[in-house]
């Protein structure tokens, strides 16, 4: 028995001296994280076109530019490429398709876009 004994304790002697003299494992080099070499450019904003007065356009006073800038048309260009029915849709109550046609608002609109296009 006191040999089972003396072979455990050398045993858990050798390898807790065994640890103590081993040398530590290598560990690899930490990873280099790449650098960027620069932050890209954001790109540049769209320029919004210059307003045009579409006051110019008979029928349309500045209550009705003002509703047509409210829903995002700026330009004529802009307006000359909308429906009468889709654009009445959009606009206050008081204005319907019917005006938006007999006013020739959209064949003006186109008109005057051309014209800027031109000069």
């Amino acid at each position: 028995m006191s040999r089972l004994i003396a072979f455990i304790l050398g045993m858990v002697a050798g390898l807790f001296f065994g640890r103590l003299m081993s040398p530590p494992p290598i560990m690899p080099p930490p990873a280099k994280t790449p650098v960027p070499a620069s932050k890209p450019r954001a790109p540049e904003p769209k320029r919004a076109p210059t307003p045009d007065a579409l006051t110019e356009i008979d029928g349309i006073g500045p209550a009705f530019a003002q509703a047509l800038n409210a829903i995002g048309i700026h330009t004529f260009a802009e307006l000359a490429r909308q429906n009468p029915d889709d654009l009445a849709a959009q606009l206050p109550a008081r204005i319907n398709a019917d005006r938006i046609r007999r006013d020739g608002w959209i064949e003006q609109a186109q008109r005057l876009a051309n014209e800027q296009s031109d000069a």
